[in-house]
């Protein structure tokens, strides 16, 4: 198996600062957990990134990307293992995933098979035809395209029909857990840099609720001006993971606030949240109900600052169901849905496919 990744998320890269503790939140050795799927005869290895990227380097994989709406230029320079020394191609997102497909179609390769994920592409599937024509030229022969959203799995079945589609769970690392603390007083806090958070409902409930201070963990750029003309929005400057741990333990509730998606934003919080120990609201949309009940995170309505201050105060009032949302959530978590039950659904998937056509 090799694992393709962006820039920046080659094995090597990773894992150092993995190691120096720069990679915030609950990480893996080497990302997303795909090492975990080696065994006596799965051998994992890593897409790796140029060490030192120039500016001409980096420019002209820039360039490449601004054209083709993927880096492919990524993709080019692991070519050797991808042609010479894999049976199958996993990818993390569609832009590896075309970068992959456009490899094999350029240099005629027959093999490796691949099994792509997208996370974006059904939200922003591209409105310039050409494009469109590309895209689909290159995804009709992925093997398996896969899919973290059952909403995306579902849509992507009807433009892609040729295709065989899965819906895989996207877990993350828990084999620690914080257990839960029942505290009288904490930080109420948010956490995140997706495109899709919504810093606006947010903002409504600090205006309303002038005595709880929100504590927001995000270099967003709209989030960090609204929190500006809020006295009780800080922004938390963490650098290291021994701050975002701190972030996490210092917390009564997590807030994952969002605006309508259908790519399940803020998974990995509510996650993370979960593996943390503190008990999440989160916004019932892009659909995060294919991975969690209403007894282990409390869900409300999209752009409604109302239902969400009544969950902040229902929290807030209520030590013993935070307490149960945490232990649901965790016990759920340990078996169910974690970086090793998401790699197994690849390897299950990658056992089904025909390695060796006639």
């Amino acid at each position: 198996m090799f694992v393709q990744l962006s820039y920046g998320y080659g094995a090597g890269n990773w894992n150092g600062k993995f190691r120096q503790g720069k990679i915030l939140g609950t990480n893996e050795p080497y990302a997303y957990g795909y090492y975990r799927a080696a065994s006596d005869d799965i051998k994992v290895t890593y897409s790796e990134d140029i060490e030192k990227e120039t500016l001409l380097q980096k420019s002209v994989r820039y360039v490449a990307r601004l054209i083709l709406g993927f880096d492919f230029v990524q993709v080019w320079r692991n070519r050797k293992q991808i042609e010479s020394g894999a049976d199958v191609v996993w990818t993390y997102n569609e832009a590896q995933t075309l970068g992959v497909m456009l490899l094999k179609k350029l240099l005629r390769l027959k093999r490796p098979k691949v099994i792509g994920q997208s996370v974006w592409l059904i939200d922003k599937w591209p409105r310039n035809r050409i494009r469109q024509k590309l895209y689909r030229w290159l995804l009709k022969d992925v093997d398996v395209l896969t899919f973290n959203s059952k909403i995306n799995s579902d849509i992507a079945r009807k433009m892609f029909p040729h295709n065989r589609i899965e819906f895989t769970k996207f877990g993350i690392r828990c084999d620690e857990m914080v257990p839960y603390s029942p505290k009288d007083t904490g930080n109420v806090i948010a956490v995140g840099n997706d495109r899709s958070r919504d810093w606006t409902t947010l903002a409504a409930c600090a205006s309303r609720m002038t005595d709880t201070n929100f504590f927001l963990a995000t270099q967003n750029a709209a989030a960090i001006a609204i929190a500006d003309k809020h006295p009780n929005m800080t922004i938390a400057g963490l650098k290291t993971n021994a701050d975002m741990a701190s972030f996490y333990e210092k917390a009564i509730l997590v807030i994952v606030p969002l605006k309508r998606n259908n790519y399940v934003s803020g998974l990995t919080v509510v996650e993370e949240s979960g593996v943390m120990g503190v008990p999440c609201i989160v916004t019932d949309t892009g659909g995060l109900r294919d991975y969690f009940t209403d007894d282990m995170v409390y869900f409300v309505p999209p752009d409604d600052a109302d239902a969400l201050i009544q969950a902040i105060q229902t929290l807030l009032s209520d030590k013993e169901k935070r307490a149960r949302m945490v232990k649901n959530i965790q016990d759920y978590m340990k078996t169910s849905l974690n970086s090793q039950t998401y790699v197994d659904e690849y390897v299950r998937i990658t056992r089904q496919l025909d390695l060796n056509p006639v």
